[in-house]
């Protein structure tokens, strides 16, 4: 360990927040903060900027002085998009002002906290959505595409489906019903055009502040909100098992809009559900602490 670094931090960021956990050498957690989104891949000069603010919130919650410590803490951090390369080689240019500065994807950081660093699979459903499979320190993905091309079953894929369906309602070729009604009191207007100005351009965790009213729907028997839950939930019981059969037993979910989509899981999905040993900030503590004993 650099002598320097007398602190540990570790991230969990994602496309709705950031937060960060200040631990010391030992695990022990001093404080936590959190900020802005954090999706590196979407927006890069945003997730950065959300990085070093929940950083510097984790540390002042530890009763530490910020500014000085920002120089004498390592920081590992769990990022949404991390995985791709043009977000990799980012993040390698970031002139940081940390003692120390390591990443990976979220997806890596939430499996190793989720089982303690050992093998196990995942269920991620907030704002993206994917599952995952740790095998002997190798992981294997299943999902997390994306919002534009993937993230099926997630908080922000169900509030665009309903948003969908609350344009077309509008436009009156789809029945308009208490999905649209909720849709539309959300945004509070019932102009398409005022939709589609609102939506056009708006990142995934605008359309995740919809979820919450497509499952509470969904549970009092709407049709058009059930139908949604059921393609997603469908999706996310597929990854699911994939993960399971390459690291059979037991699986973690993890995300805001995980606990909610429990009772539309399979029975062989939901009975392999375990809580999760640490939370994604720990896991990107250990992998922090792990690339120090392999230096």
């Amino acid at each position: 360990m650099q002598s320097n670094i007398t602190y540990f931090v570790g991230i969990d960021g994602g496309g709705t927040k950031c937060r960060a956990e200040v631990f010391d050498e030992n695990g022990l957690s001093l404080g936590a903060g959190v900020s802005g989104p954090a999706n590196v891949a979407r927006q890069g000069d945003t997730a950065r900027n959300s990085i070093l603010q929940a950083v510097t919130l984790a540390l002042t919650n530890a009763g530490l002085d910020a500014k000085t410590e920002l120089a004498n803490s390592a920081v590992g951090a769990g990022l949404a998009g991390a995985n791709l390369p043009s977000a990799k080689a980012a993040l390698k240019n970031w002139r940081h002002p940390f003692a120390g500065f390591s990443f990976t994807s979220d997806l890596h950081a939430a499996m190793l906290g989720a089982h303690g660093g050992s093998n196990g699979a995942v269920l991620v459903v907030g704002t993206g959505s994917c599952a995952a499979a740790l095998v002997e320190s190798q992981l294997y993905q299943y999902g997390g595409h994306g919002f534009t091309i993937g993230d099926k079953g997630s908080g922000a894929w169900m509030g665009r489906q309903a948003a969908i369906h609350t344009l077309e309602a509008l436009d009156g070729v789809a029945p308009r019903g208490a999905l649209c009604e909720a849709v539309c009191a959300h945004y509070q207007t019932n102009s398409t055009i005022k939709l589609v100005d609102r939506l056009n351009h708006a990142p995934p965790a605008d359309f995740g502040e919809l979820s919450p009213a497509v499952i509470s729907l969904a549970e009092q028997g709407d049709k058009v909100a059930s139908a949604i839950v059921i393609t997603g939930t469908d999706y996310l019981t597929a990854i699911a098992r994939k993960a399971l059969a390459q690291s059979p037993g037991k699986l973690v979910l993890v995300g805001g809009v995980a606990g909610a989509i429990v009772p539309w899981l399979a029975k062989d999905v939901a009975d392999a559900i375990v809580s999760a040993k640490y939370g994604p900030e720990w896991g990107a503590f250990y992998y922090q602490q792990s690339l120090f004993q392999e230096a």
